[in-house]
């Protein structure tokens, strides 16, 4: 593989976050599908290192018998016959397919680390910046290709004045939504599990359990073990002012 190639390919894995191992696995998958598309076979071996594409003819189907011995001696019907070709002998044409799917299956292996990533976070608190807001959804930037949407039902009434372009919040991560190759995060500031998520960030230690919440006013907790006051009110800050009381029984 050239050092073009090498370069490139550790340009992608930087930009989409994927390991170079990957981007490359990817590369290859590309290459064997636009070789096998191009030579109208079911296999190719690809060789990123010698930059070569061995496909495989199946005499009889693929190729006919005089066909085949032009790479091996005394074929016959039904025998596999692997041809070597160097990526220099390709056109434009098979480069430019190798590049589409390449683009394709980058999403789709993007998209499928994105996905893993945030089921991890259900049910957690994460920081956001809110984009956009509408009448009825609130679209958050997450810090990467991920859809954050906030729709109105899990919006908490008396603070929805906060609710804009810029605001750098926390959100409730109620569940995660693959359409093709995008993932949509489905966010909430207003179950009740919310500030005991909170709680739980600041102080990974502890186990929480919410008791009772007024969304916006009070909310209810039973922690164990117990916890610093000043851990309560970053909580109450994080959810503009609202209380937060231990349940000690």
């Amino acid at each position: 593989m050239s050092d073009l190639t090498t370069e490139a390919l550790t340009k992608i894995a930087s930009e989409t976050s994927l390991p170079y191992s990957t981007v490359r696995y990817c590369l290859e998958c590309s290459v064997a599908q636009a070789a096998c598309e191009f030579f109208g076979v079911r296999d190719c071996e690809v060789d990123l290192d010698a930059r070569t594409v061995i496909p495989s003819f199946y005499v009889g189907g693929d190729m006919d018998v005089e066909e085949a011995e032009l790479f091996t001696s005394a074929p016959v019907r039904h025998d596999v016959v692997p041809a070597e070709f160097t990526f220099d002998m390709f056109r434009r044409d098979f480069v430019d397919r190798t590049l589409e799917v390449f683009s394709g299956i980058l999403r789709e292996v993007g998209a499928d680390e994105l996905e893993k990533k945030w089921r991890k976070q259900v049910r957690k608190a994460v920081e956001g910046v809110i984009q956009e807001k509408s009448k009825d959804r609130i679209e958050v930037d997450l810090g990467d290709d991920t859809n954050g949407i906030m729709l109105k039902p899990e919006w908490t009434p008396l603070e929805v004045s906060s609710y804009r372009e810029g605001k750098l919040m926390l959100f409730y991560v109620l569940k995660v939504v693959r359409r093709g190759s995008a993932v949509d995060v489905y966010l909430s500031r207003g179950v009740p599990s919310f500030p005991g998520a909170i709680l739980k960030m600041l102080a990974p230690w502890v186990t929480v359990k919410t008791v009772r919440r007024l969304r916006g006013r009070k909310t209810w907790l039973k922690v164990r073990p117990g916890v610093n006051p000043d851990l309560l009110r970053d909580v109450s800050s994080y959810l503009m002012g609202e209380v937060v009381e231990i349940v000690r029984r």
